[in-house]
C-alpha cells in the first residue's frame, strides 16, 4: 500500500525500514542495544563541551573518568 500511496514521507519511510531490515529484525530477536555505549558518548561529549578550553588534555581526561565513576 505504502509503494501505491505516492506520498513521498511514507515512501522514504518503507526505504528506511527495508535499509533497515535485518537490524530491526536483530533487536527482536536478541533484545540488545547499543544504548549505554550511545549514553557514554554522549555524557563525554557534554564533558567535552563544558570543559571547553581546557589547556591540557590530561586534565579533561580526568574530568571523564571522575564522571563516569558514577555509572
Amino acid at each position: 500500500n505504502v509503494s501505491q500511496s505516492k506520498l513521498n514521507l511514507f515512501y522514504r519511510a518503507k526505504g528506511t525500514v527495508k535499509r533497515w531490515e535485518q537490524h530491526i529484525i536483530n533487536y527482536f530477536k536478541t533484545r540488545i542495544t547499543n544504548g549505554f555505549a550511545e549514553g557514554l558518548n554522549n555524557k563525554i561529549k557534554l564533558i567535552k563541551r563544558i570543559g571547553y578550553g581546557v589547556p591540557k588534555v590530561e586534565n579533561l581526561k580526568r574530568r571523564v573518568f571522575l564522571s563516569l565513576l558514577s555509572i
